[in-house]
Formats: structure tokens, C-alpha cells, sequence
């Protein structure tokens, strides 16, 4: 500013003092003037730049101040979740494994025949096996034999409960009531025909009704029971639990099938009162072992399942 303002002082005093300047003599104070303005500017410029050099470098610095307290909250909360989270997680798992555990003893080192004695199932056998031989007694040999009612009463006190079928339910159990009173009737005055052929007719066409289950079975099946209901075992397992648990239901009906089918043979092989002497379960049981389904299966896929989701196997390759 201060050679800016000499100039125009030179000029001045140039044009008062000679009077004579000529046009090229402005000219070139002019273009002068226009240089020294042009310095000015840059000089005024020069601040300008400073300043926004400053504001970018205290922006910069907010963004990694900020990115900075963003990665020290996140590195916070993962360690937060190794000691806060870990033990409770811990606890879980423990429980987990208390379950599993419950799960292996039921199934580990069984056979068939232990999985069939965990139901009960020979007495389950043997309880039905009665139902029917008292049943066929009464229908051929009424009046003729008796069973001894304590024999009765024993065993009917082994049965806790029992299942029939849908179609059986339809086709002999009726609402009572007046609409129903001619049925009744005429189903009472069949069942009481006396006719030996027509009571064996009858008797061939029968289907098992009420198939009788223990206390012990029901308390098995109450067990795969809980722990297809437990929170702590994962999905997989509980769908092969409950494939074990379809299985035992099966199990049940196959008794009924078992006798339905012993049934019809029961008038060749006891004709006679005498040969009912020697009546025995044992040929019943191996109807029975015919068409009940294989439970050992299913219970080595169940071990095999828990034996890779807990990486049993794998950890003992590593402890070798």
C-alpha cells in the first residue's frame, strides 16, 4: 500500500511540475500503478490461504479423534463381553452338558432287548396276553372254567392306563342316548348269540381294543418326553428324540396287533378247555417280536448326534 500510494504521489506531482507529459509518460505510470495494485492483492490474498490450511487440519483432526474414541468403544465392548458374557455362558454350557449327559445314560452300552426292558415291555406283553386269554375264555368257555379272581386282580393291577385306536373307538363306543338305545339292543343281542359258529365268526372278526401299558412305560415315555421339551438341548436332537418317542408308541401298538393276530389262532391251538391248562405267553411274544420296530437304530443315531456336536471324538484325537 505504501508503494502504491508513492506512485500516484509521483504522478501527480510529475504532471503539476513538467505540464507537458505526454500520454506515453501516463501510460507507463498507469501500467505501474496496475502492477503494484495487483502485488497488493496478492499480499491480501496470501492470509486467506493460511486460514483454510488451518481449517482442514482441524477438521482432519476431529475425524481421527472421533474414529479413535469409535475403535476404543468397540475394543471396550469385546473385552467386556470376555469378562462379563464368559461366565455366563460357562454356567450354560455346565448345564448343557448336565443334560446331555441324562440323554447318553438312557441310551449308552443298551441292546434291543435293554432298550425293550427300559418299557416294561414284557410285562406290558404279558398283561395284554392275559386280557385276551380271559376274554376267550369268556366267550367260548362260559360256565364251563373259571379263572381264579385273585389271579384276576393281579393282574389287571400291573395295567396304569391304556390306548385303542381311532377305528375301534368308532366302530364300539357309542354316545348313550335314546337315538342309540336300537343299536345297543341289537349289538347286546349278537354278542349274546349262542351259536358256536357263529360266536367263532365273530371271534376271528374281532380287532383288539384296549391295549394295556405299565407304570414303568409310562414312566419311560414320560423321560424322552422331557427332554424333547428341555431348552438347553439344540433342535437336531430333539427331532431324533422324537423319532425314539414315535417309535415306543409303536411299540405299544404293535401289542394290540400282536394279539389280534394271536387271537385268530387261539381256537386251533386251545380247542378244548384242557388245552387252555397249559396256556403260556411265550408263543404271544414272539408275535410280538415280529412286528414291533427295531428301537437300537435309533438310539445309536441319537449317541452318534451327540458324540459330533460335541466334538467327543475329535477332542480325543488331540489329547493322543
Amino acid at each position: 500500500m505504501f508503494k502504491l500510494s508513492m506512485a500516484v504521489t509521483l504522478l501527480i506531482c510529475s504532471f503539476f511540475v513538467s505540464g507537458q507529459d505526454s500520454i506515453q509518460e501516463i501510460n507507463d505510470v498507469s501500467n505501474q500503478i496496475k502492477r503494484e495494485l495487483n502485488k497488493t492483492n496478492d499480499s491480501i490474498n496470501r492470509p486467506s490461504s493460511i486460514t483454510s490450511g488451518i481449517n482442514i487440519t482441524k477438521d482432519i483432526t476431529h475425524i481421527l479423534f472421533f474414529l479413535s474414541m469409535a475403535t476404543i468403544g468397540i475394543l471396550s465392548y469385546r473385552q467386556a463381553k470376555k469378562t462379563v458374557f464368559s461366565p455366563i455362558k460357562t454356567e450354560i454350557f455346565k448345564c448343557q452338558l448336565q443334560s446331555f449327559e441324562e440323554v447318553i445314560a438312557h441310551f449308552q452300552n443298551k441292546s434291543e432287548m435293554n432298550l425293550i426292558d427300559d418299557m416294561d415291555m414284557r410285562s406290558v406283553v404279558d398283561v395284554n396276553c392275559f386280557e385276551l386269554f380271559y376274554s376267550y375264555v369268556q366267550t367260548f368257555f362260559d360256565g364251563e372254567m373259571e379263572i381264579d379272581e385273585a389271579y384276576i386282580k393281579e393282574k389287571r393291577k400291573m395295567s396304569k392306563g391304556g390306548i385303542m385306536s381311532a377305528e375301534f373307538a368308532a366302530e364300539n363306543l357309542q354316545v348313550i342316548g335314546p337315538d342309540n338305545q336300537k343299536n345297543k339292543v341289537a349289538k347286546s343281542s349278537k354278542a349274546g348269540a349262542n351259536d358256536p359258529a357263529l360266536k367263532l365268526a365273530q371271534w376271528n372278526d374281532r380287532k383288539y381294543g384296549m391295549i394295556q401299558f405299565t407304570a414303568k412305560y409310562k414312566e419311560a415315555v414320560d423321560e424322552i418326553e422331557r427332554y424333547q421339551n428341555s431348552p438347553l438341548l439344540p433342535s437336531g436332537l430333539k427331532v431324533l428324540l422324537q423319532d425314539y418317542s414315535k417309535l415306543m408308541h409303536e411299540a405299544l401298538t404293535a401289542v394290540g396287533e400282536a394279539m389280534e393276530e394271536a387271537g385268530k389262532q387261539m381256537p386251533v391251538n386251545y380247542p378244548n378247555r384242557d388245552s387252555l391248562i397249559g396256556f403260556g405267553d411265550s408263543w404271544l411274544s414272539n408275535i410280538y417280536n415280529k412286528k414291533r420296530p427295531k428301537l437300537e437304530p435309533k438310539a445309536l443315531e441319537i449317541l452318534d448326534y451327540i458324540n459330533k456336536y460335541l466334538g467327543i471324538d475329535s477332542l480325543a484325537i488331540e489329547n493322543t
